[in-house]
């Protein structure tokens, strides 16, 4: 069974990401031709790298949510170790720049970079379709899954297989969460927590 489990893991690490997210920093026009991309946008050509600051291996959490303006989803993603340097980085050399957001190769979203980022996290306001978020459900843990519990929250997964460990993890406890929501529901009392702490009710303290 343990064998079983573990092939299965595998093949699910192995699985191909089908969402390309990667997000570039605006350039300056004298750079050379071959490093930069030119896109209309807004009525204007706007240039930028074509090397991105970081891509969808930099994610370690995200957080969908419906785009304010009713193009599709925004997602707040939080980045890893790398991503985080990267994005930090980029917010302070290119300050009053903007960073384009592109999903599969397809311009989404673009944010002005108007003070450090030093959190990791970057919002993509729009842009978003359903099926990427379903997607990104396959490899990506909720943040709302992962506040529930501190010690992933304190180390964030940066290798593949750490992020598929706690996405597995954030599935466990939103499975939990709703079958004692079903459980509450039917009246169905849930058994007290195993604990080696000595129960205080009916103690007397030596000598009184």
């Amino acid at each position: 069974m343990t064998v079983v489990c573990g092939l299965l893991a595998s093949c699910e690490l192995l699985r191909e990401n089908k969402v390309l997210i990667t997000c570039h920093v605006q350039s300056d026009a004298i750079e050379h031709p071959s490093e930069i991309m030119r896109l209309p946008i807004g009525g204007r050509e706007i240039t930028f790298k074509k090397v991105p600051e970081f891509s969808q291996r930099s994610i370690s959490a995200f957080e969908p949510f419906v785009a304010d303006d009713g193009q599709g989803n925004g997602v707040l993603l939080q980045l890893d170790a790398k991503g985080k340097n990267y994005l930090e980085a980029a917010s302070r050399l290119h300050q009053g720049m903007v960073m384009l957001t592109m999903i599969n190769a397809v311009p989404v979203d673009m944010v002005e970079l108007d003070s450090p980022i030093t959190d990791g996290r970057f919002t993509i306001w729009r842009g978003v379709s359903d099926a990427t978020i379903k997607e990104m459900d396959k490899f990506y843990p909720r943040l709302s899954r992962m506040k529930s519990s501190s010690r992933w929250m304190e180390m964030l997964p940066s290798t593949d297989s750490e992020k598929f460990t706690a996405r597995r993890a954030a599935k466990a406890a939103e499975a939990a969460e709703k079958k004692a929501e079903r459980d509450k529901e039917r009246g169905i009392l849930r058994p007290a927590p195993k604990t080696r702490d000595i129960p205080l009710e009916g103690y007397t303290l030596p000598g009184t």
